[in-house]
């Protein structure tokens, strides 16, 4: 059996779609560094800010050091002005190119602009994805994770569905089931997530308060409520299948016995 983890340039994928061609590129570009910085916060949150044009997300990925410091990722992403490298994830860009964004964002917790100039590199990353496909798979040839469905990094989803098809692949070959378990199961939900992150996913609460405050607002329950800030995280979750209930239903996949 071969299964193709192969990611968003799948040759396997290529091999079963010759005419698919490059992935589809939604004309945005995700510029991303790391930086050392004074924690923020409570040295365990996570800030995402922007509207429909540009939006930034900050988070450490890291305890801090002993000098107080600590290892802040964040990433930018921007409408484009000029063509992007689609699928390419390792190409450096300078600085000077992204700083000017950034340079009138004010956050009394976080210095944005410093925190992104003190970057040792900054990379560039297209935003792109592919079609949702009809089929995955052939007798004895399937697909996982990014060459299944690559998705836009919106709702931080595209590791966690690969690490969920791996756990009911593992499971369908495992108790007799085969492929078309696997892709019953995964394909129709990837599928719908790849189209819910083109859509903003969760973080369309963004573009929502925007549009119904641009100048801003003193409280955001005025603008956007929690019952109804709570209600699109919770419908992004159970599209994506991590919604706790919808977990804890599938537990068993990990332990019931093989048919006889």
């Amino acid at each position: 059996m071969l299964i193709g983890a192969d990611g968003i340039r799948s040759g396997v994928r290529q091999a079963l779609l010759p005419e698919e061609g490059e992935p589809l590129w939604s004309g945005d570009v995700l510029w991303r560094g790391t930086s050392y910085s004074t924690p923020f916060m409570t040295g365990k949150s996570m800030i995402m800010a922007g509207d429909g044009l540009q939006k930034i997300v900050i988070y450490p990925i890291a305890p801090p050091e002993p000098d107080g410091r600590q290892l802040i990722n964040w990433g930018i992403q921007h409408k484009a002005t000029e063509a992007a490298h689609r699928g390419d994830w390792n190409r450096p860009v300078s600085l000077e190119k992204v700083l000017p964004h950034v340079a009138d964002w004010h956050c009394d917790e976080l210095d944005i602009p410093g925190l992104m100039a003190a970057a040792a590199k900054v990379y560039e990353y297209p935003l792109v994805d592919r079609d949702p496909l009809p089929s995955w798979s052939t007798e004895k040839v399937t697909l996982m994770g990014d060459a299944a469905h690559p998705m836009y990094p919106t709702g931080s989803n595209g590791g966690t569905q690969a690490i969920i098809d791996a756990r009911v692949l593992a499971y369908a070959l495992a108790t007799g089931r085969g492929l078309e378990f696997y892709e019953e199961q995964r394909r129709p939900v990837t599928n719908n997530v790849v189209l819910a992150n083109r859509r903003d996913g969760p973080e369309v609460v963004l573009k929502l308060a925007h549009q119904r405050a641009p100048r801003g607002f003193a409280d955001i329950e005025d603008v956007l409520p929690l019952a109804e800030r709570e209600e699109i995280a919770l419908r992004y979750k159970q599209l994506a299948g991590f919604e706790p209930a919808t977990l804890n239903a599938r537990r068993s996949w990990s332990v019931e016995p093989s048919p006889e």
